[in-house]
C-alpha cells in the first residue's frame, strides 16, 4: 500500500473528523481539536487557518483567543498576535491567560518595559503564576536589573521547584549579571540527561566565561564575550 504523505493523511483525517463529529453543537470545540491534530502532525499552515476560523468564530472567548494568538507567535507573527490579544483583553479585561499570552508577544518583540508592566498586572491576580514569574525575570533581565530578575525566577522555583525554565533563566541571569563561575554551578545541576539542549549549550557558554576550555566553539565565543 502506499505511503501517506502528511498532508494527505491530514485531509483524512479532517474529512473524517468533520463526518463524524457533524452532529455536535459546537462547531469551535471541532476546530481546535483538528488544529490541534494538524500542529502535531506538522501542519502549521492549516492549524493557523483552523484557530483564525474558531477565533472569528467565538470573539468572546478568551481561551480561543488566546490559542489563536499563540499560533500566531508560533508562527513568528508577533505584531498580529499583540493585535488579537489587545482586542480580546478589550471583551475580557484582566482575563490571566490572555494577559501571560501578551506577556510572551511582547517580549518576543523586544517590548521589555511592556511585557513588565503585563506580567505585574497578571502577577497582582495570580501571585503564584508561575509563567508570570518567569516571564516577568525576563522582562526585568532584558532591561539590565538582573537581581530583581533573579528574585522573580527564585518566586517561580519556590511555586515550582522542578521548573527547568525558571532554574536555567536564574543562572543565566546570574551569568548575565557577570558571574560566571556561581553560573557554570547553577547550570552543572541542570545539566542532566532529558532537558532541553538550550540549557546545555548555556552550561558551556558559563564555562567558557568562567575560563573553562569547552569544544563548543560558539560557547567558547559567547564566553569570551561575557567574561
Amino acid at each position: 500500500m502506499p505511503r501517506l504523505s502528511h498532508g494527505l493523511v491530514l485531509v483524512s483525517l479532517l474529512l473524517t473528523t468533520g463526518c463524524s463529529l457533524s452532529g455536535e453543537r459546537d462547531e469551535v470545540a471541532t476546530r481546535l481539536r483538528v488544529a490541534a491534530v494538524a500542529e502535531q502532525s506538522g501542519q502549521g499552515d492549516v492549524a493557523l487557518s483552523l484557530y483564525e476560523a474558531a477565533a472569528q468564530q467565538a470573539p468572546n472567548r478568551p481561551d480561543v483567543q488566546r490559542r489563536y494568538a499563540g499560533a500566531l507567535l508560533g508562527h513568528g507573527q508577533p505584531d498580529q498576535a499583540i493585535e488579537v490579544l489587545q482586542n480580546a483583553l478589550q471583551r475580557n479585561a484582566g482575563d490571566p491567560g490572555l494577559l501571560a499570552e501578551a506577556g510572551r508577544a511582547q517580549l518576543a518583540l523586544g517590548q521589555a518595559e511592556a511585557a513588565l508592566v503585563t506580567y505585574q498586572a497578571l502577577l497582582r491576580k495570580a501571585p503564584q503564576n508561575v509563567a508570570a514569574l518567569n516571564g516577568q525575570g525576563v522582562a526585568l533581565d532584558l532591561l539590565g536589573r538582573h537581581s530583581e530578575a533573579q528574585q522573580s525566577y527564585g518566586a517561580a522555583q519556590a511555586v515550582s521547584p522542578g521548573n527547568v525554565a525558571a532554574a536555567n533563566n536564574l543562572a543565566l541571569s546570574t551569568l548575565l549579571e557577570g558571574r560566571a563561575a556561581a553560573a557554570a554551578t547553577l547550570f552543572s545541576v541542570l545539566d542532566r540527561p532529558g532537558v532541553p539542549e538550550r540549557v546545555r549549550q548555556n552550561h558551556a557558554v558559563a564555562r567558557a566565561a568562567a575560563g573553562e576550555a569547552v569544544e563548543n566553539p560558539l560557547a567558547q565565543a559567547l564566553g569570551a564575550v561575557l567574561r
